[in-house]
Parts: structure tokens; C-alpha cells; sequence
């Protein structure tokens, strides 16, 4: 006479909530947090938004990042959704660094901030051949700048250094 699943013989595999499931959920509940915020932005002039107002791109970002996470979310109950490998720590480095960013940016200014993430990063990911790295860390700033700052009159503040 056979055993059924859980009768004396191996306990059967527990419904396992989806891990991708989870994050996209708290994806999720950012984004409302997020599109929540945009609603008290202060609407502008009509002769100053040119039909933009300054809620617009905000809104634009979070929608994007929305319909993402709903895909992820829908993808987690795929059936061969099998256990990933952890997440290495070069993805978790990378996160870090882009976090020190945004705090340079603000201390060191744009140029600064940019130099020095355009140099660093490359290095982080395994980069030895100076000879490109150091083009890359002048070229790719500048040219940032002179889309952004020159082109489209995009003002930076300073930083605390005062280097724009």
C-alpha cells in the first residue's frame, strides 16, 4: 500500500510565495507613496510650463517604474520561476556607488561628482586600461554638460565646494 505525500514520507513542498511577488509589491507601494508626493507640487504659470507642468516628468518616471514592477509582479507566478542565485556583490556595489553619488553631487558639485563617478565606476566593474578610463572620466562629464547645461540651460547648483 503507497503513502500519500505527508503521511510518514516526505512532507510535501510548502506553497512558496513568490519572492519577485514581494518586491514588486513594495515597488508598488513606493510608487504610490511617490505619485502621493507629486500631488502637492505647486502648479506653474501657463506662460512658464509650456503645457508641462513641474509634476509631469516625476509622474512620468513613476508610471514607468509602476507598469515594470506590475510586469515582475505578473512574471513571479511563472512555473519555472525557480529559486535565482543570490544577488552578487558586485550588483550590491554598484547600488552603493550610484547612492554616493547623488550625496557627492550635492557636496562636490556636478562636475566634480560626475568626474568622479565617471572614473570610478569603470574601475568597479573591473576596468584597468587607464588609457580608456581617463578619456571616459573627462569626455563623459563634459559631454553631460554641455548637453544639459549649455544646450538645454539646465542650471546645477554649486555644491558645497562651489565647483559647478
Amino acid at each position: 500500500m503507497g503513502m500519500s505525500p505527508g503521511e510518514g514520507g516526505a512532507a510535501a513542498p510548502a506553497a512558496r510565495f513568490p519572492r519577485d511577488l514581494l518586491v514588486a509589491c513594495a515597488i508598488l507601494a513606493f510608487c504610490a507613496v511617490a505619485y502621493g508626493i507629486t500631488l502637492g507640487f505647486a502648479k506653474a504659470p501657463a506662460a512658464v510650463a509650456q503645457n508641462v507642468q513641474p509634476a509631469t516628468f516625476p509622474r512620468l518616471v513613476i508610471a514607468v517604474i509602476a507598469v515594470l514592477s506590475g510586469v515582475l509582479a505578473l512574471m513571479s507566478f511563472r512555473a519555472d520561476s525557480a529559486r535565482k542565485r543570490p544577488v552578487r556583490p558586485m550588483v550590491v556595489a554598484t547600488a552603493v556607488m550610484m547612492v554616493a553619488f547623488v550625496i557627492a553631487f550635492d557636496i562636490l558639485g556636478f562636475i566634480a561628482a560626475m568626474v568622479l563617478f565617471a572614473a570610478a565606476m569603470p574601475l568597479l566593474w573591473g576596468e584597468r586600461r587607464w588609457r580608456l578610463v581617463l578619456p571616459f572620466a573627462v569626455l563623459f562629464p563634459a559631454a553631460i554638460y554641455l548637453v544639459f547645461v549649455v544646450g538645454l540651460g539646465v542650471h546645477f547648483d554649486p555644491g558645497l565646494l562651489g565647483i559647478n
